[in-house]
């Protein structure tokens, strides 16, 4: 028997929906059947959660935004506020917070730990490993493996079947806070592969089926199907015709 579950409006809720000790959702949530939201989970809505879904332990979804948070703060509600989309048959696990308007597709599972911020959208059956970091206003693609500790920063975009290896970081932000630059964040095309602790300079583009080595600095374009490493990256070679993203489907 569960206990101090909080449902605003339960009959939005699909009758084989379940919710874990301490669960409370808030405003509109919208489940389909076999839903499991864990203990101790927040939702505020309005949220749509596909079927099969479950969302761990001590987790947030449809936390406000900026402005959505300064009206909460002001007036102790919020009149419009952004959906938030999950889709079938994902595994979001303990200790994940997302953001209002985040739509993410079916079949995406999710490390501990991770956050999700507002504007973004993740494609179906993306793999998001423990403790990445995903900024506002990104683009990810459909099977897509970005491993722990990486960081994306705003206003990047991640193609289809990309890898992301540990602790990359896709950065945003040219002259580091010391005059004015229109955030431009890294674009990572499809099929590429970037490498451990590989760090990507704001406004870069990383090419289709190319290669970023670890520990390599891209602080330039990288040509598709090519391979660079180094400091600053360097092409040491085309991909090999034998090459290809496991991760892409047909």
């Amino acid at each position: 028997m569960v206990s101090g579950v909080h449902v605003d409006k339960k009959q939005l809720l699909h009758a084989r929906t379940r919710l874990g000790n301490g669960a409370k959702l808030f405003g509109e949530v919208r489940t389909g059947k076999n839903v499991f939201i864990d203990s101790n989970t927040i939702v505020f809505g309005p949220v749509e959660i596909g079927s099969g879904t479950y969302i761990g332990p001590n987790s947030v979804v449809g936390f406000p935004d900026a402005g959505e948070l300064k009206e909460v703060i002001r007036s102790k509600r919020i009149r419009e506020k952004k959906p938030t989309y999950l889709g079938e048959d994902c595994i979001v696990r303990p200790g994940t917070s997302v953001y209002s308007n985040v739509r993410i597709g079916n079949g995406v599972a999710f490390g501990h730990n991770v956050l999700i911020r507002e504007d973004v959208m993740i494609g179906d059956q993306t793999k998001i490993g423990t403790n990445v970091v995903v900024d506002g206003k990104t683009k990810i693609g459909a099977n897509v493996s970005i491993q722990t500790g990486v960081y994306i920063c705003t206003y990047s975009t991640v193609e289809d079947g990309v890898f992301l290896g540990p602790c990359c970081i896709l950065t945003n932000d040219k002259y580091v806070y010391q005059k004015p630059y229109k955030l431009l964040g890294p674009t990572v095309k499809r099929g590429a592969s970037v490498g451990a602790n590989a760090l990507l300079f704001p406004g870069v583009t990383v090419g289709e089926g190319a290669v970023v080595g670890s520990q390599a600095m891209v602080n330039s374009d990288v040509p598709a199907r090519t391979v660079v490493v180094g400091i600053p990256a360097k092409k040491i070679k085309d991909v090999p015709e034998d090459w290809r993203s496991a991760l892409l489907k047909g």
